[in-house]
């Protein structure tokens, strides 16, 4: 079973909906605002967070947006990952920025793999569900001890 989702920007992400939907698998499709309505994925708009996880801890591949949240949850879920970046420059209908740098610094360091073109996406798909599957991350934080020495400072 593969999961989708496309995080919550208003906008939606319709080629990536459309594009997982015509891979032919069984699965499920968190929407967001999309227009494009599965035909082959089961679905919803949105999910409480703790619904997402235990999907993703069940599936075999998550394919999503470059959002940092999606991908720290499908990380400690131990899912394969696809990431399809989001593209453009900031304008009035694309008020954020465009996801290819992002994706492509955190597949250097993290097991995911990226996927810039959607015509790619059923070959990329292949490839990763042929790899091995990871074990949950969880990366230690070295933030309570950033934290603990500006109080000490104090």
């Amino acid at each position: 079973m593969i999961t989708v989702a496309v995080g919550t920007f208003i906008r939606g992400f319709d080629d990536l909906v459309r594009a997982a939907d015509g891979l032919g698998r069984e699965g499920f499709a968190q929407i967001g605002h999309s227009a494009f309505r599965p035909q082959h994925l089961e679905w919803a708009c949105f999910l409480p967070q703790t619904e997402l996880f235990d999907r993703l801890r069940r599936s075999e591949l998550l394919i999503g947006h470059a959002g940092m949240g999606l991908i720290g949850d499908g990380l400690r879920a131990g899912c394969r990952l696809i990431v399809v970046p989001r593209r453009g420059a900031i304008g009035p209908g694309n008020p954020i920025n465009d996801q290819r740098a992002f994706a492509r610094r955190l597949a250097s360091m993290l097991p995911i793999t990226v996927c810039e073109d959607l015509q790619q996406l059923p070959d990329t798909v292949r490839r990763v569900l042929d790899g091995p599957r990871p074990g949950p991350t969880r990366r230690r934080s070295n933030v309570p001890e950033l934290i603990a020495g500006f109080l000490a400072r104090g």
